[in-house]
């Protein structure tokens, strides 16, 4: 049991309780992390169970210890006055709430902020469901799969192309494994995303069908252009052809290619006159 729960039945507390709360003060909650207060608050209540904290204020303590000043100025009223009724309870739910960017600002920053950067396409596609929020049933769309595919190296994407029936996963996983054994230049060459973000209607939920409906209207104009791209191998294989007439040519001096048999000089390289042993200079 907790301290707080001995101390409230007026009991004192004994020597092994004694031990266990000296042992839970040195060891102190993670520092809040606003990017995923939920990632945070799961870890938080992981250590509780481990550390056998089960009172709600004991709890709550716990928690606005861990915040800085300005995550605590987002929960200030609760901070300075506590609900008597499930008080960590009631932070939680608010400290999320508070700190948690809105649905339109994640999928705004989903459709024109994130990048690669320096993290693995795996990291980048787990970033990129976290911004989904609610709308994690697209997870699987087609919209996320060339949200993501977009963000990776043209190299990457197009060794990518033929695995359209690979599930989003196994994707991200096999270009981690291209860009493992890919070169600096490869792995440095990334999708530039749009410096204008797009208006808050734009980026709402309601907008995702025609945002894909986008996205598929460009991929088609892509694979337009690459078709119509010209492509000359004839004029390969003739510059082949010529370098290759020119070295099988035995190379011969100024004066016999002037003057051919009545050169009276000769001088290196002598292939004439190892094609015609007669002829003198």
């Amino acid at each position: 049991p907790d301290m707080a729960d001995a101390n409230a039945g007026g009991e004192q507390p004994t020597t092994e309780q004694l031990v266990h709360q000296l042992g839970t003060i040195s060891r102190r909650l993670p520092t809040f992390w606003p990017a995923d207060p939920e990632l945070w608050f799961a870890q938080v209540e992981q250590e509780f169970a481990r550390r056998n904290i089960t009172a709600q204020m004991t709890k709550f303590r716990e928690v606005v210890t861990s915040l800085s000043s300005a995550e605590a100025m987002e929960v200030r009223d609760i901070v300075i006055s506590p609900p008597d009724q499930e008080p960590y309870e009631h932070l939680k739910r608010e400290l999320i709430r508070r700190t948690t960017a809105s649905e339109q600002r994640r999928l705004q920053q989903l459709l024109t902020a994130e990048e690669l950067g320096d993290r693995k396409p795996s990291q980048l596609l787990r970033r990129m469901t976290q911004l989904l929020g609610s709308q994690a049933s697209l997870r699987d769309s087609s919209l996320l799969r060339e949200l993501f595919l977009q963000r990776l190296p043209s190299d990457v994407r197009r060794i990518l192309a033929t695995s359209s029936n690979i599930p989003l996963d196994d994707l991200a996983e096999l270009a981690d494994k291209i860009l493992d054994t890919a070169p600096p230049m490869i792995q440095a060459t990334t999708y530039p995303t749009s410096s204008h973000p797009l208006p808050a209607t734009e980026a709402s939920p309601f907008d995702f069908q025609r945002l894909h409906d986008d996205v598929a209207h460009l991929i088609t104009e892509v694979a337009a252009l690459r078709q119509n791209r010209p492509n000359r191998p004839e004029a390969h294989h003739m510059r082949r052809s010529f370098s290759k007439g020119r070295a099988d040519t035995p190379p011969v001096c100024w004066y016999h290619r002037t003057y051919g048999p009545h050169a009276h000089n000769c001088s290196p390289p002598r292939s004439w006159l190892k094609e015609n042993p007669r002829s003198t200079y």
